[in-house]
């Protein structure tokens, strides 16, 4: 079983050194011996692109990096370099009579400024697997995506490891809520599922639970049912457990303002209290921190609120609060932020502004829609997105890693 690199202490490792020969070039200079420890340490520095090629290097380098040992402490060294941003743009893709054939959605790496890489395509680079997407849930740099069709799949944009999961329990409600994260006392990743399955009694629809759990049998295995109903919003995963908002339903019409929180390791519910007296717009976590998002009309104004996970007694604490401008957002709007080297993104209406909390600055981000290409695979070309085809765009916080879905 694959252990996290903070429960390894490195000097364990046998002491070895590594002579680099370079008579293959035309040379006779043979190199100084490496140390073994100097050698990981150099390599865990190097950002995953660099490592999946240096894996060609030789045998022992190969070793090395595939070694659980060295993925593991890679994932905490990348944790700890300010993380990267994930944007995702996509747009249904329309036959002549109006109807929907098709999503196209790209995935683009943000590192501030004006710093953009493109990663890659949907359905282009993995056009045998999905074609409707939804929004991605991110976790140790996996990805796990799911379509209209309940299909999901697990993927690894550093590695391009992608691996698809079987499908969940049939869902009588529109849309579904899944969760993804680590659990750290089995060191297994598993996703949670929320299904509606119809009441034989009272033939009323009734929230399930399921939960898959990645390198085992791969079955879904159903849980407890949730406290109270629980919608197809985006969950957050925040130290070994999933956060989800509590929906409006018939069978709930007035639920109480709190989170359920959804444990990993005993796959057990809670509630978590919410920071204010109203249900909150938007839900994400960095680090050990989980944020409640609060957008108000009068006047219009974002909150954002923060709390440590860790420890008996959550303690909510307003991290800043933001005027927004009329020509900013038309109307209050749910949409996901992202705390980023002290500052706060958010996306409105198709564009993505920036909040300096110490300038209480907020400004847009210098590229536009425009600017991002998606991959028309009926055509086989490129095309650019336009403010009137754009209906999704993702936002979430990012870290590389060498992490194999197959290992677990």
């Amino acid at each position: 079983m694959a252990k996290r690199c903070t429960d390894i202490v490195l000097a364990s490792r046998p002491r070895k050194t590594m002579r680099i020969d370079i008579n293959s070039c035309g040379s006779r200079f043979l190199l100084p011996y490496i140390p073994d420890e100097v050698m990981f340490d150099v390599l865990l520095r190097l950002p995953s692109k660099s490592l999946m090629r240096f894996k060609s290097v030789c045998k022992a380098w190969h070793a090395t990096i595939s070694s659980p040992i060295f993925i593991n402490a890679h994932l905490e060294w990348s944790k700890l370099k300010p993380s990267s941003l994930l944007m995702a743009p996509g747009f249904y893709k329309k036959q002549k009579k109006g109807q929907n054939i098709a999503f196209l959605m790209g995935l683009y790496k943000y590192k501030g400024g004006n710093n953009v890489v493109h990663l890659h395509d949907f359905p282009r680079d993995f056009p045998q697997v999905l074609d409707t997407w939804t929004r991605p849930v991110h976790c140790d740099g996996l990805l796990l995506v799911s379509n209209m069709s309940k299909k999901m799949i697990i993927y690894n944009p550093s590695t391009r490891e992608i691996v698809s999961l079987p499908k969940g329990s049939p869902n009588l409600h529109k849309g579904t809520g899944i969760g993804f994260g680590f659990d750290p006392h089995s060191n297994k990743y598993k996703v949670a599922r929320v299904f509606y399955q119809r009441d034989d009694e009272t033939s009323m629809l009734v929230c399930k639970f399921e939960v898959l759990t990645l390198g085992t049998i791969n079955v879904w295995r159903q849980t407890e049912d949730p406290p109270y109903p629980i919608g197809k919003s985006t969950p957050v995963h925040v130290k070994g457990a999933i956060y989800w908002m509590v929906s409006r339903t018939s069978l709930c019409p007035d639920p109480p303002n709190t989170l359920v929180r959804f444990c990993l390791t005993d796959e057990k519910f809670s509630l978590f209290p919410c920071p204010c007296s109203v249900k909150p717009s938007c839900l994400t976590g960095l680090g050990d921190e989980l944020y409640c998002g609060y957008f108000f009309s009068q006047p219009l104004q974002l909150e954002i609120w923060g709390c440590s996970v860790v420890g008996q007694k959550p303690e909510w604490t307003r991290r800043c609060a933001l005027q927004i401008p009329p020509d900013v957002i038309k109307r209050p709007v749910a949409s996901p932020l992202v705390v980023f080297h002290g500052k706060v993104l958010l996306l409105a209406l198709k564009k993505v502004y920036k909040y300096d909390i110490q300038a209480c600055k907020l400004e847009k981000i210098p590229f536009v829609v425009e600017d991002f290409m998606c991959y028309d695979r009926e055509n086989n070309m490129y095309q650019t997105y336009s403010k009137k085809e754009v209906m999704d765009f993702h936002l979430f916080n990012y870290v590389e890693s060498l992490v194999s879905i197959r290992e677990f």
